[in-house]
């Protein structure tokens, strides 16, 4: 017979053979027609270059994905098959380590059950159809949070190594993880400056520099920068008459033919942004000097840009209109009312504030010091915007669908903490009601 303490691990078990039987059972159909997406083409190209060659580890997109096509030898039904098979996995492993942290066996069960629950919802399930880099993307998210739930368990080299393996492979699917992993590094300097966490932090956040710096050469040796720039340019500054005038100072070449594209793409009118003639000195400014300019504009107009992002929060993270990138096909497996509780369109804003003032009260309470996964809640939180801030500033094409690992973070990270703030109130009740029940004991033997 099942001791109690096995009963609810069976349980897990169960729960995660039917979530993923459930999942696969149902892929079949979808993954005889995976939706193929005008950007498929170029990671399509990419896959095809020997594997020790530059051209795949240093090209003009990260090259996760492209390591998965040639796994699938460009074969877009077998690619959608793995990009769920490692998905299916990932979700399990982190529904796993999330519940450990949890103070009472039925709430353990539940934590693990959310958490399946939340990877159905269809703003992340969908993705693994979809020939593009956003469901690696969440997955290597998802893996790299696990192991960080594993290391905060205890300190131990293999889960450092397991934790920079995660972020290894998290930075080389999307050139913006790389600057959240350096923004998270940053995080834990100041907890180690703040006496928060040991110093040996600083061997973790040092790794986490380096892997960054590795896949910051990697995007600007493949020159993955270029592209994204010139449709910030041509969306966001040319337009905007403070803005032009500030890059016209950082000696931009500005020119009839420049201000064509203003409110266009890079690509628009015939590639003109990269082959035409007469942007020829442009072209020379922007590999030159475009990337700092750039820069140093976010840093003199700071506040702006922050306000910038900070408007656009609500309908980059709800992304209710995700569905028409997916297979006509896909169908969600939760019904809309789960999905719209689990992923609420509505109301970001609130839950973001909510959760922000929940995580400054937790950071000011040393809330990690009674249970860990506190930690992980409140670097989630925290990084939401500076996440937020590189995807908006790191391309103006498609600002929701690059926005999507945001929104996963965003509400991750608050079910977590409705899971951490329903464990300490069991654990109140708890001992609300052992101290009744003590009081009435001793009261019966003064009666005696």
């Amino acid at each position: 017979m099942l001791s109690r303490n096995n009963f609810h691990l069976s349980i897990i078990a169960i729960l995660f053979v039917i979530y993923a039987g459930a999942r696969a059972l149902t892929a079949p159909p979808i993954l005889d027609k995976p939706r193929v997406l005008a950007d498929t083409t170029a990671y399509e190209r990419i896959s095809r270059e020997p594997i020790g060659s530059v051209d795949l580890w240093a090209a003009s997109r990260p090259v996760m994905f492209p390591l998965l096509l040639k796994a699938a030898q460009q074969d877009f039904d077998r690619a959608a098959a793995f990009q769920l098979a490692l998905s299916i996995p990932a979700w399990g492993v982190l529904a796993l380590m999330v519940s450990r942290f949890l103070r009472h066996p039925a709430l353990q069960v539940a934590g693990f059950a959310v958490v399946l629950l939340f990877s159905l919802e269809r703003h992340i399930a969908g993705w693994d159809f979809v020939m593009m880099s956003e469901s690696l993307s969440i997955t290597t998210i998802i893996l790299f949070t696990a192991a960080c739930l594993w290391l905060l368990e205890g300190w131990h080299l293999i889960k450092v190594a397991a934790v920079l393996l995660a972020a290894l492979l998290l930075a080389f699917t999307r050139d913006t993880n790389a600057w959240v992993l350096l923004a998270l590094a940053a995080l834990m300097v100041v907890a180690v400056a703040a006496r928060w966490t040991k110093p040996k932090t600083l061997v973790l956040a040092g790794g986490l520099a380096l892997i960054f710096m590795l896949g910051n050469a990697s995007a600007n040796r493949g020159n993955r920068w270029v592209f994204p720039l010139g449709n910030l340019l041509t969306q966001r500054v040319l337009p905007d008459s403070s803005a032009l005038s500030y890059f016209e100072s950082c000696g931009m070449p500005v020119s009839p033919a420049l201000l064509q594209l203003a409110g266009k793409y890079a690509n628009s009118d015939d590639q003109a942004m990269f082959g035409g003639p007469e942007l020829e000195s442009f072209r020379l400014w922007l590999y030159q000097h475009g990337k700092g300019c750039y820069m140093g504009w976010l840093v003199s107009s700071a506040g702006q840009q922050a306000w910038a992002a900070l408007y656009q929060t609500g309908s980059l993270i709800s992304f209710d209109t995700v569905d028409r990138f997916f297979s006509n096909r896909y169908a969600p497996l939760l019904p809309p009312q789960v999905g719209a509780i689990l992923y609420p369109e509505r109301f970001t804003l609130w839950i973001w504030g909510f959760s922000t003032l929940v995580a400054v009260i937790a950071v000011w309470k040393r809330a990690w010091r009674i249970n860990a996964l506190w930690a992980a809640f409140i670097c989630l939180n925290l990084l939401v915007f500076p996440h937020l801030f590189l995807t908006w500033h790191g391309d103006a094409m498609a600002p929701d669908r690059h926005a999507l690992s945001v929104g996963v973070q965003l509400y991750l990270g608050f079910w977590i903490l409705v899971m951490l703030l329903v464990s300490e109130l069991t654990v109140c009740i708890r001992k609300d009601g052992a101290g009744l029940r003590s009081g009435n004991q001793q009261g019966m033997a003064l009666r005696l």
